[in-house]
Formats: structure tokens, C-alpha cells, sequence
């Protein structure tokens, strides 16, 4: 912090700031005056009238800076009326705004009662529009809130969220006790000053405030910036179930959450945080799943500054871990990593380990941390007391925003990778159904080919049966188609063999042949029956080769 503060010094600014102390009697605005001091200079004890009846003014250099701290009268107080009490604040303000100024307005953290919430109506009336624009609430007594965190005070009381809502996130916390924690004071300085932007001198030798002129803004590193005084964040949680991914929300937040979406107040911000079903989770269907992952979009509108992707300290990187990265890729589209960062959590369980080197012993952890631009974070969900590692996450998306160009990824960026990731699945679809026709054609075609086989051996065995069904057995041309050396194309040639043999043939081979002549003539009416199967049979099987052969060229 002491970076902004050293780059303030050197711009020369020397501008005294006012600090205008307003509050209810009781809540601590004498005890604040004294914590930024860094001294007794006011009067502070429990009472129940105003320790200070008057207006108190106490200075002294803090931090390098000039201060000028203004304790008023506290409201409510059975001492004084209501309009004494405006009376005299009214001087203070007329008083201090020739500078710099800013309004405290201190509020002690317990519980925030109708009369508490008065008071602030009657301060705020007071001031009115412009001055509230300077205001910040204060609250005292911060040790007091123990295990809860202040966020998680000002969340509990819905009409203290939206007074804080109001002031645009403009709050701070002072614990009283510890007056040597000079830390707070410097970060509600640093946090008032970068709202004031800078003061510079101008040629005149007067301080002029300089809110929003982009061209006299101090180049700052993002890294140097409270956290405090930034804009407010939108955060969607993405990873496998049962690895901290809600743990993580809850301790963003600094408050336990139950739903899906919810928003705190975070260290002064406005942050939202988007808890997504896990990957893989098997109670619902994968079209659900990446539906209701989607909607974390949608859900934190006009889309997310930062995805955190969530794993586990200690987990394997399985398959599964690493089939992640592409599925948010294919939801979110190639775009979406540039806003993302590894997310460990469990960081309580790395004992004598670095996260370091656990990311170097993982070949593909390591890749995943170099595709998100080598941002990640660990997490100690155990320790939600410890708002240092939320600031510093914030801080890391923060950067990562500036790089990105000041953007955050959008519901244009989703609706296109939407459209991207359906045409793909459409083209997917049909080269399934290419390759699913091709198959059924190729087990077509073998089965057409096996019939092929099966009626070419079918003809081959009943011409062969058919032929030696009418010769004598033992005789020579029966001897002979057994054997396969005579092929006979047709029955008819039978006949005529038959026929001629007696006149050629000589000694047994003319007996053999008359016989067969016989036995043909004895059976010609059956042999003109198979004959004629036959033939069905051979133009049948004909027509199924010239089937085949339009199949195969229709394919080509």
C-alpha cells in the first residue's frame, strides 16, 4: 500500500484532507478520530450523553499526509436538541470544504436499530446530495465481530445491505482496540484519495481536485491499487463435483450460500458469484448439465468478469480433469480462457509443498495454468477469516481484466459459441450418418456377395448331382464327372453325346454310352423338369450379379 502512497507524495500533493466526524452518541466517532491520529487527541469514554459537546478539531501528519479530523456531536444525545446539534455541524461543513474533504459516517457494528437508521436519514439530510457523494460509513468495533466477517454483518441486516448499496460500496472498518494497526488507516486513506483521483498545483499555486480527467490520472499498477476501490466483480464457478467449488463462493463472499447466484459485499466491492452443477455429475443428463452450466452466463449478466476453474489440492489429474478444459472450451467457446484462472482449493493440505511444484510434477496442469496465461490461486477454505487471499484473488482478476482490455466476456461471446458448438454437433451428426450408411452398404454387400457364393455352389452341385443321376455307375463318363474332368455345359449336351457315343465309340465305351442313352430316354421327362430349375436358378443368380454390380457402381 505504501507504493500508492509514496506515488501520491511525489505528484506534490499537499493538499490538506478534512475528516468530518458524524454519528449517532456512543458509536465511536471520538475513539475513529484517535485511531487515525495516532494519538489521545479526543476525548473518549462510555457515556450516555456526547463526550463531545462542541465541535473538537485535532491535525498531525499521517502517512505522509496532512490531516485534519473533525469530531462532532452525536446525535440523540439528551444534552443537546436536534437543531443545536445541526447547528453546529453545519458550521463544520461550511468550514472544511475549502479543500479537500471527506464525511465519516460512523456506525458501531451491532445491531443496526430503527433509531440508528434515523440518524442516519437526519445526517444524511444534512449533508445532502453532494456531500453524500464524499461520504463513507465507518464501522467501530470491529474486534467485536469475532468469527463473523463484516460482510457478513452488513449482509444480515437487509436495511444496513442497501444503506451500504446506496453509498456505492463506500465502507470501512476500524478496529479501535488495536491502534497500532496502522494498516486501516492507510487503506481508507489510499481509498479516499484514489475516489478524489489526485490533487496536483496548478500554476496559480492552488489545489484543484482532479476527479476524472483520464489525461492527469497517475499510471499506477494494478498490483498497487486497493482492492477496496475497485469495481464490482461477477465470478462464475466451473469444475468436477466435491471439489470446493461452493466452499470457494462461500468464501469470496465471506457468508455461506446455499443457491446457485448470490451477491455480497466484498473488502468495499459489489461481487457476484455463479456456483455451476459439476462436470460429470451423473444425476443429471448430459444436455441438462451443460443447459444449467450455460446459464451461469446468463445469471451473471452482461456475462462474467472471471471464470475460476475449480480442482482440489491433493487430487489426481485424471482423464477426467483433463477432458475439463475442452468441455468449457466447446460451452464457452476458445475465447473463454482468457478470462479464467486456476482455482486450488484445500490449500491447507499442501503442508511442506508449493503450489508450484505441484503444478511442475503435472505435464498437464502445467499446460492448463500456461493456456490461462499462467494466472491461479490457492485457497484456504478452512481459514474464511482470512480476507487477504480474497483481495489478492480480486486483485489477480483485476489484472487479468486489464489485460484483456478492460472487457469481460460477454453473452454475445456465449451465443457464439452456442452457434459454434451446435453447427458442430450438426456436422458430427451427418458423418455419423455417412458413416453408418457406408457400413450397412458394405455388410450389404457381403452379404449379397456370400449369397452369390452360396447360389453358384448350389447350381455347381445340382448340375453335378443332375448329370451323374442318369449315367450307370461304374461307367466311364460317370467315372469321369466324379473325377471333374468332364464339365458338361448343359444337360442337352447329354443327349447328344449320348447319341453319337454308340456310333464312335468302340468295344465298352460304345456299351457304356448306349446304356446311358437308355437310362436318358427312360427319365427325359424329369431331366426336361430339372433341367428347366436349373435354368430359373442361373438367371436368378445372373440377375442378382447385375444387381450388385449397379450397387457397387452407384456407390462409386
Amino acid at each position: 500500500e505504501f507504493s500508492v502512497l509514496n506515488l501520491f507524495l511525489k505528484m506534490e500533493v499537499t493538499a490538506n484532507l478534512n475528516l468530518v466526524l458524524l454519528g449517532n452518541i456512543g458509536a465511536g466517532k471520538s475513539e475513529s478520530g484517535n485511531t487515525i491520529l495516532g494519538r489521545q487527541a479526543f476525548k473518549s469514554r462510555t457515556s450516555f450523553s456526547s463526550v463531545t459537546q462542541d465541535v473538537a478539531v485535532e491535525s498531525e501528519t499521517v502517512c505522509g499526509f496532512p490531516v485534519t479530523v473533525y469530531d462532532t456531536p452525536g446525535f440523540c444525545d439528551a444534552d443537546m436538541s436536534v437543531e443545536k446539534i445541526r447547528q453546529v455541524t453545519e458550521k463544520v461543513l461550511q468550514r472544511c470544504e475549502s479543500g479537500l474533504c471527506a464525511y465519516l459516517l460512523v456506525v458501531k457494528a451491532d445491531r443496526f436499530t430503527e433509531n440508528k437508521r434515523r440518524t442516519v436519514e437526519m445526517i444524511e439530510k444534512l449533508l445532502g446530495e453532494k456531500r453524500l457523494q464524499k461520504t463513507w460509513i465507518l464501522f467501530t468495533g470491529g474486534d467485536e465481530l469475532e468469527d463473523m466477517t463484516i460482510e457478513e454483518f452488513i449482509n444480515e441486516t437487509e436495511s444496513l445491505k442497501k444503506l451500504v448499496q446506496k453509498y456505492d460500496q463506500r465502507y470501512h472498518v476500524f478496529n479501535n482496540k488495536r491502534r497500532e494497526h496502522t494498516g486501516q488507516v492507510q487503506e481508507l486513506f489510499i481509498t479516499i484519495h484514489k475516489a478524489f483521483r489526485h490533487t496536483i498545483k496548478n500554476t496559480y499555486g492552488l489545489d484543484t481536485v482532479v476527479p476524472n480527467n483520464p489525461q492527469l490520472r497517475i499510471p499506477i499498477n494494478i498490483h498497487d491499487i486497493p482492492v477496496a476501490d475497485r469495481l464490482s466483480r461477477r465470478i462464475v464457478l466451473l469444475g468436477k463435483t466435491g471439489v470446493g467449488k461452493s466452499a470457494a463462493g462461500n468464501t469470496i463472499l465471506g457468508q455461506k450460500v446455499e443457491c446457485s447466484e448470490k451477491h455480497g459485499i466484498v473488502s468495499g466491492r459489489s461481487v457476484s458469484v455463479v456456483d455451476t452443477p459439476g462436470f460429470f455429475d451423473t444425476q443429471m443428463k448430459p444436455d441438462e448439465l451443460i443447459t444449467e452450466i450455460g446459464r451461469s452466463v446468463y445469471l451473471s449478466s452482461p456475462g462474467p468478469h472471471a471464470f475460476l476453474i475449480v480442482f482440489r489440492v491433493g487430487d489426481l489429474f485424471t482423464e477426467q480433469e483433463q477432458e475439463i478444459p475442452q468441455k468449457i472450451e466447446t460451452l464457452f467457446g476458445q475465447e473463454v480462457l482468457k478470462y479464467s484462472i486456476i482455482l486450488f482449493t484445500r490449500g491447507d493440505e499442501l503442508e511442506d509443498e508449493t503450489v508450484e511444484e505441484l503444478i511442475e510434477e503435472n505435464g498437464d496442469l502445467r499446460r492448463l495454468v500456461d493456456q490461462c496465461g499462467g494466472r491461479y490461486h490457492v485457497f484456504n477454505n478452512k481459514d474464511k477469516n482470512n480476507r487477504e487471499q480474497v483481495n489478492d484473488l480480486l486483485q489477480k482478476i483485476d489484472a487479468m481484466i486489464e489485460q484483456n482490455g478492460g472487457g469481460h466476456y460477454s453473452n454475445q461471446m456465449y451465443e457464439d459459441a452456442q452457434r459454434l458448438r451446435r453447427e458442430e454437433e450438426e456436422r458430427m451428426i451427418r458423418l455419423r450418418e455417412d458413416t453408418i450408411e457406408r457400413m450397412i452398404m458394405k455388410l450389404e454387400r457381403v452379404r449379397r456377395e456370400r449369397a452369390i457364393e452360396i447360389q453358384e455352389q448350389r447350381l455347381a452341385d445340382v448340375e453335378s448331382s443332375g448329370l451323374r443321376r442318369f449315367l450307370p455307375r461304374g461307367s466311364i463318363l460317370h467315372r469321369l464327372i466324379t473325377a471333374g474332368a468332364l464339365v458338361v455345359a448343359a444337360p442337352v449336351a447329354v443327349a447328344v453325346a449320348v447319341v453319337a457315343a454308340p456310333v464312335v465309340a468302340v468295344g465298352a465305351v460304345g456299351a457304356a454310352v448306349g446304356a446311358a442313352a437308355v437310362g436318358a430316354a427312360a427319365v427325359g421327362a424329369a431331366a426336361a423338369d430339372k433341367i428347366q430349375r436349373v435354368e430359373n436358378e442361373r438367371r436368378k443368380l445372373k440377375e442378382m450379379k447385375q444387381e450388385l454390380e449397379r450397387v457397387r457402381t452407384n456407390r462409386s
